[in-house]
């Protein structure tokens, strides 16, 4: 756990000292590797299935996996923490997720909003962008370029990071999309989500702690109750309710009168609750370091 810590605050740092470095984190090959599949497999009736995709996945987290087993026992373990921090590094982001929730916050007109919300992974759609979408953006993208990383790798070191990473991409990279077909699109999104759903929820009581408990405790389950769903329902939705239950939301189309930068506080609000929840989760993971060296 102490490893696991100290190589996400490394990557934090490496990744705030040198954001150029980002251009590293390319998962280019995961197309290519998806074309060579389907075009040897392409007639095949599993290939085409949602199961399909475990022919992609399993291999190359076996592959992570084995390395990391191999390299813990040379050089007391050195080795396999350099390993575990450039898969992590590459497992993060790709972009600076704050660079991009600050440029949101800025983002004066329409077309800069949209820009803004494309940048979050979300998608902008036809209309004027407003504050609401872009704090959902905000932390969905904290879920996926941070948190859910950050999870896997603390519970199943490089092997769960890079689990979580490819998941991710196929569920959510619209240059993957086009290379599956839906029964693999449906699959690879229920998969990411079971992923997500723990780290997500894990964020939520980060954020009740980090802000107002009572506030995010009454928006998780107003949303349950609304949609009709149990607890354990994959449905993220609840991310976006606890967000925006901490933040004051002007939900109204946001244009600047003269074009100049004009910084939203909503989503400036949202960018430093993340910060918060971060720094909840890292404290936590330092607590149980201490106690585990004190025992």
């Amino acid at each position: 756990m102490a490893i696991a810590l100290l190589t996400i605050l490394l990557v934090l740092v490496l990744t705030a000292i040198a954001p150029e470095l980002a251009r590293l984190r390319q998962f280019l090959w995961l197309r290519e590797l998806l074309a060579w599949v389907d075009a040897r497999l392409e007639a095949q009736a599993f290939w085409r299935s949602e199961l399909g995709l475990v022919l992609v996945i399993l291999p190359l987290v076996a592959v992570v996996a084995a390395i990391d087993r191999v390299l813990a026992g040379l050089l007391h373990g050195l080795l396999d923490f350099v390993f575990g921090f450039v898969v992590l590094f590459l497992c993060w982001g790709p972009r600076d997720l704050d660079a991009d929730a600050s440029h949101a916050a800025r983002a004066g007109t329409v077309a800069d909003r949209a820009e803004a919300l494309s940048a979050l992974g979300m998608n902008a759609g036809d209309s004027a962008v407003r504050s609401t979408e872009l704090v959902d953006g905000v932390f969905h993208a904290g879920l996926a370029r941070w948190f859910g990383p950050m999870f896997w790798f603390v519970v199943f070191g490089p092997a769960g990071a890079v689990l979580y990473r490819l998941a991710q991409l196929l569920a959510q990279s619209s240059e993957l999309e086009r290379l599956l077909s839906e029964a693999q699109r449906m699959g690879a999104t229920r998969f990411h989500d079971a992923l997500a759903w723990l780290p997500a929820q894990l964020m939520t009581l980060a954020l009740a702690l980090a802000s107002d408990f009572d506030t995010v405790g009454k928006a998780w389950r107003s949303h349950h109750e609304a949609h009709g769903q149990g607890f354990l329902h994959l449905d993220l939705g609840f991310l976006s309710a606890t967000a925006r239950a901490c933040v004051e939301v002007d939900d109204v189309e946001f244009v600047a009168d003269d074009g100049s930068p004009i910084r939203d506080p909503a989503v400036e609000e949202a960018r430093r609750l993340l910060w918060r929840v971060a720094i909840v989760w890292l404290a936590v993971l330092a607590i149980v370091v201490l106690a585990g060296w004190s025992s």
